[in-house]
């Protein structure tokens, strides 16, 4: 909320990141009987970047996407590389989101339930956004209601640009 945010830069493992993120969803996701799905690319093994922030990152997206899934339902997490890019994809067969309410749900404080049971601040896609704008990235969300939601995320392989991580957030 103040603004500022210095990313702690470092080569990271893709593998580790993710177990971690993992580690703090999976509980959630066996109560709510949510299959979970990680397929890494096996060209891709580490890159520079915050590892805590890109944690905090994947754990918001798996997060969002086990709760607005049904029961039943799967959550696919992949990564690759394309290009000079490090990209992570989340996927779900949840409820959706409409059209106009997808920017919407980029902003600070907008929380839509969806018809689903999941609650929150409205806080984790942009907070998503933020982090990834930080580090030099991109993120694209694509939605179709009634038949899910999938997040892409882009990180520069070797980091943040020069002068683009640190004092904005």
């Amino acid at each position: 909320d103040a603004g500022v945010l210095d990313l702690k830069m470092a080569p990271l493992k893709v593998r580790s990141v993710i177990d971690a993120a993992m580690l703090g969803v999976r509980d959630r996701a066996a109560r709510a009987r949510i299959g979970i799905e990680v397929a890494v690319a096996p060209e891709i093994d580490g890159f520079v970047a915050d590892e805590g922030r890109v944690r905090q990152i994947l754990y918001n997206l798996m997060s969002n996407a086990i709760g607005f899934s049904n029961p039943g339902g799967r959550v696919r997490l992949a990564c690759r590389r394309v290009g000079g890019m490090v990209e992570f994809e989340v996927s779900d067969d949840g409820v959706g989101i409409p059209k106009d309410l997808q920017r919407a749900v980029l902003e600070r404080f907008v929380s839509r339930t969806q018809g689903s049971k999941h609650r929150g601040a409205g806080l984790g896609l942009s907070i998503v956004k933020s982090l990834v704008e930080l580090h030099g990235g991109a993120m694209l969300l694509e939605s179709v209601p009634g038949r899910g939601t999938t997040v892409r995320v882009c990180l520069p392989a070797a980091g943040p640009p020069t002068g683009a991580a640190g004092d904005a957030a």
